[in-house]
């Protein structure tokens, strides 16, 4: 037991490479003390040969705790080291590159002026997706009829007039139309409790052509979580974005 300790003790002062030549001399055709010596693959080979007792001592070219490090020619990495995690190397990895800001998709001309304000209530200003912004009133559709305004003069395209209180009428939108105007630019008005307009109707701005649903499970409101406006334009930018 004595000799065991004596041998580990040395072994973890003494460079790699001299301690696995020295470990001949308690491996001479016997079997190893302890069990197998450990092979160290990446240990460069040094410029002249030190003792044992030279390298636990301090004395020669090998590499101990107080001495430089150099980078370019580490001793013992990772799995290579007799113990491990001795002499670990910090690799520094580039700084990740900023993501590229997302460009806001383009829905058609701006036509400022064109549009007038299609109701009235709190305008949450938020691009949806099909270029359409959510005009909410809480829960006001519940007891009075809130009017919705022609945007700007056209023809009313389609209606989608349905009584179901089913979220997914009408593909969420519930009580919806769309007019054409005169520029080729259609708007959409959805989730209405009413629809004052029939298909082919021309409409002059301003004109009350429906009036606000869209509370929750009642009929034709849709996808909706309380009173508002859902409206949209086609073939051209949203003009009440904010």
């Amino acid at each position: 037991m004595g000799v065991v300790f004596i041998f580990i003790l040395i072994a973890n002062f003494t460079n790699p490479v001299d301690f696995k030549a020295g470990s001949s001399y308690f491996n001479r055709g016997e079997a190893a003390i302890g069990g197998e010596i450990t092979e160290v693959i990446s240990a460069p080979e040094p410029n002249n040969d030190n003792s044992l007792l030279a390298a636990g001592s301090g004395i020669g070219p090998g590499i101990f705790e107080d001495s430089e490090f150099d980078d370019r020619d580490p001793l013992i990495t990772g799995q290579d080291s007799l113990l491990p995690n001795q002499n670990p190397i910090t690799v520094y990895l580039p700084e990740p590159k900023p993501a590229a800001p997302r460009s806001a998709p383009y829905y058609g001309p701006s036509l400022a002026g064109y549009f007038i304000f299609p109701t009235t209530g709190y305008n949450q200003g938020r691009l949806h997706p099909y270029n359409a912004v959510d005009i909410s009133r809480g829960d006001d559709c519940l007891y009075e009829n809130i009017p919705v305004f022609a945007a700007a003069s056209g023809v009313v395209t389609a209606t989608y007039p349905t009584q179901s209180a089913s979220k997914w009428a009408n593909s969420g939108y519930g009580n919806y139309f769309t007019i054409l105007h005169p520029n080729g630019v259609t708007t959409l008005y959805s989730h209405l409790k009413n629809i004052l307009v029939g298909a082919g109707q021309y409409v002059n701005q301003g004109s009350i052509v429906a009036f606000m649903g869209g509370y929750p499970k009642t009929p034709g409101a849709g996808n909706s979580t309380g009173c508002h406006l859902h409206f949209g334009v086609r073939n051209a930018a949203q003009p009440f974005t904010r």
